[in-house]
Parts: C-alpha cells; structure tokens; sequence
C-alpha cells in the first residue's frame, strides 16, 4: 500500500476481478437500509470497483458521510460545490462511471427520477448520468403500503420502460426490504462485469416443477425444488444476458433483475412458453424445469371423499413435451435440456441423454443423477454431467448448486459462441472449464 492510497483499499480485488478499472458511483438515499449502504460498497470493491459514494442530506442523518469514506476509500459527494461534481462522475468527461447504483432508493426518489426532477446530490448526478446513457440499477426499499401505492408502481414501470433495472424488494414483515448484497452486486457484474460472455443475448428459463391436480386440493407433482434452475438463470445474467424465468411451483431465490412469470400446471408452462417464444426472438432457452409427465383425464370438481371412497381410479395421460415443442416454435434458438434421471449406468445414462438430446433436437443436454446422494431435489448441492452435440463430455465434480451452475454457464457460453458465430451445425469442444 502506498503512503497515500486509503487503507480500505487493500480488499479491492480479493474477491474477483469482475469489476476490476469500473468505477460506479453508489447512490444512497435517505431510507433506514442506508445502514446496508457500507457492505454493499465493500463488496463492490472487493469484486475490483471503483466505488464513490453519494448521499442525499436525509441519507447522511441515517448514516454518517464518513461510514462511507471508510468502506471505500473515497470521501462520500453530500453536496454539489463549484467542482461540479455530477459531470465530474457523471457527465461528458473522460472518466465518467461505468454504472450508477440506487441503494436503497426510497419513494421519494424514484418519483424524483421518473419525473426527471434533480435537487439533491442523489438525483443531480443520476439525471445527469442518464443524459449519458450510463446503466442504472434502482434498489427499493420502504414499507410495503407506500411501495404498493399505484403512484409508485407507476413510477417503478416508467423507470424500466426506459431501460433502467429495478430490483425487486423482499417482502418481509410488511416491508418491502432491500435483497441480500450478493444479489445486488451480482445484478451490477451482470450489467458490467468482465465476465459477460452473453451480454445483450436474451436467454429463457424455465424451472421448479409442475402440478396436476387431482381435486381442488390433492395434486400429482414432483420434489424439485427449483434451486438449480434459478441458479442457471443468476449464472446466465452475471454473464450479461436478458434474463426472462418461467416458473412452476418452486423453493428457490429467484434474480430479482429477471423478469418473472409463475405458472403452476405443465399446460400453463406450455403455453407460457409458447408466448414468451411467439413474442420475443430469444437467443437461448435453458429448460430445466421439472415438467410433469401424466395429468389426470378429470379433475373432481370437489375434494375427493375419502369417507365415500376406500379406493379410487385415476386414469392419466401424457401431458405436452414442452422440451420437445421449443425447436418448432423457435428453430435458430440455441436449446439446452435437463434431464433427472435415478440409477443408471455410465454407459445407459449416455445413451439415455443421447436420446432425449435428439428427440428435444437439443444443442446440449445437462444430466444429474439423483440417486446421488447431495444431487438430488431439494438439494442445495449437484453433480452433473453435461453432454454436448457433438459428443463430447464434462463431468463436473459435487459442489454448491450456484457453482456448478457457473461452470454449466461457461460451457454453455463456449457451445454457444461457437455454433452461433462459427455457423458449425455441431458443436465444438469448448477449452476445460471443469477445474
């Protein structure tokens, strides 16, 4: 450490280098999760980033400007001098911020944004970040009655109308409570960070499981618990990608910069899909949900009696191979499948995703083994296997179902480069990502 440098600035980069040369100027406005202001500026710098704080007058009645100072190493801007500080860090300059970061960002301030009025530090630098079209990336926090008054929900459509990412809060205790740090700087390397290997690809995924009701009440499922799915698609959007989620029932945390539609049956994720492909030219579509195979012929229209009935007669059908439709709705997508299968040998266990590869015309296919214990459902660990067009094979070692989803990532990013702007009809074997 130089004699000179600010000694919080020994963690810059101890974490990764994703957001090493970025420079972001964080916004904290005056709301009481300004206390998370700190930690979510020190993990910033820990990923490599430049951070400057800016705080609103309200905001440094929360926290002092030199709670700030400390966690990044830069003196917090809390008023705007003659130095002009907002085309300083956000205006046409040379060394303008490469993001803009609202957290927490209250009502006040998002109304003030969305009407494009600037008379604090926050908003001043904001608007004149936005005249320069650098990326924002809004975090709400108030309490649930405000966040759900029309007027800001209004105002929340229009910021991402025009192509600002707002998080989506935790609902808890009647709060609508800023999300956990890692997610909201994995929101920020995802609009920004090195490892963008998709960025501006717009990607689909569909996760947790279905349900097939039986009566009212009594349904036919699975356990899958959704968890590698939302972790696929936290991996697809920290490599750059547009991230949409079609959702079945589920038990996972979902990236709150996706854009998120729950379904429940596999008819409504059918046709969910459907749409979503009908409506938007998707670049990928990563299918890892858990879609029921049979659906009851009838659903009772009440709760099946136990008392009337000592035994009872279902009688199923298949329900639609959504997998199996994508190619057809989507020809040039770029397809990937999961596949859970339990027991199998080495040898039948690649015959096996060979076949349903080919039958869901899939470019790459991604299978686990759940009779593994740790890599079953409702898991938070996997191990998988993940099988090429071409042929070729990575078989990836147990780990945190978010790890092992970033290396899944990676060899789907690879597979996807090389068939798309190659124009090979098959894939490549991609470099080794398995360490």
């Amino acid at each position: 450490m130089s004699r000179d440098q600010h000694p919080s600035l020994d963690i810059r980069g101890s974490t990764s280098s994703l957001l090493a040369g970025k420079r972001i100027v964080h916004c904290i406005a005056g709301s009481v999760a300004a206390i998370r202001a700190p930690e979510i500026a020190r993990l910033l710098l820990r990923h490599g980033a430049d951070v400057i704080p800016v705080m609103s007058g309200a905001a440094t009645r929360i926290i002092h400007p030199d709670i700030m100072h400390w966690a990044t190493g830069n003196r917090a801007v809390t008023e705007l001098t003659g130095a002009l500080e907002h085309v300083a860090l956000a205006g046409n300059v040379a060394h303008k911020a490469d993001l803009m970061l609202l957290a927490p960002a209250t009502a006040n301030t998002l109304g003030k944004i969305a009407a494009g009025i600037d008379d604090t530090p926050v908003t001043t630098v904001i608007t004149t970040g936005l005249g320069e079209h650098i990326p924002l990336v809004v975090v709400p926090a108030m309490h649930l009655s405000m966040y759900n008054q029309p007027f800001v929900q209004e105002n929340i459509k229009r910021l991402r109308d025009h192509g600002i990412t707002v998080l989506l809060p935790e609902i808890s205790e009647g709060k609508a409570k800023i999300p956990e740090t890692a997610e909201i700087v994995d929101a920020v390397i995802g609009m920004i960070g090195s490892s963008r290997s998709l960025a501006g690809r717009k990607v689909l995924v569909t996760l947790g499981r279905t349900v097939e009701y039986l009566d009212p009440i009594r349904v036919i499922t699975n356990n899958s618990s959704g968890k590698m799915g939302a972790a696929m698609a936290e991996a697809a959007a920290i490599s750059g990608a547009c991230v949409t989620i079609i959702a079945g029932k589920h038990q996972a945390s979902l990236p709150r910069a996706s854009r998120i539609i729950e379904t429940g049956t596999s008819a409504q994720m059918h046709d969910a899909v459907m749409a979503e492909l009908a409506a938007e030219k998707y670049d990928m579509v990563i299918a890892a949900a858990a879609v029921g195979d049979f659906m009851p012929v009838k659903k009772a229209s009440g709760k099946i009696s136990t008392k009337e009935n000592e035994t009872i007669s279902v009688q199923l059908v298949p329900t639609p191979k959504i997998i199996d439709r994508i190619r057809d709705k989507a020809p040039d997508v770029f397809l990937v499948a999961f596949r859970a299968i339990s027991g199998l040998t080495k040898e039948k266990r690649r015959e096996d995703a060979a076949d349903r590869m080919s039958r869901a015309r899939a470019d790459l296919i991604v299978v686990n083994d759940t009779s593994v214990p740790g890599a079953g459902f409702e898991t938070d660990t996997n191990k998988v296997e993940v099988v090429c067009k071409g042929g070729e094979l990575f078989d990836l070692p147990m780990g945190s179902k978010k790890s092992v989803a970033v290396r899944v990532m990676n060899i789907i990013a690879e597979q996807y480069m090389f068939v798309k702007e190659k124009g090979a009809a098959a894939g490549k074997a991609p470099r080794d990502l398995r360490a």
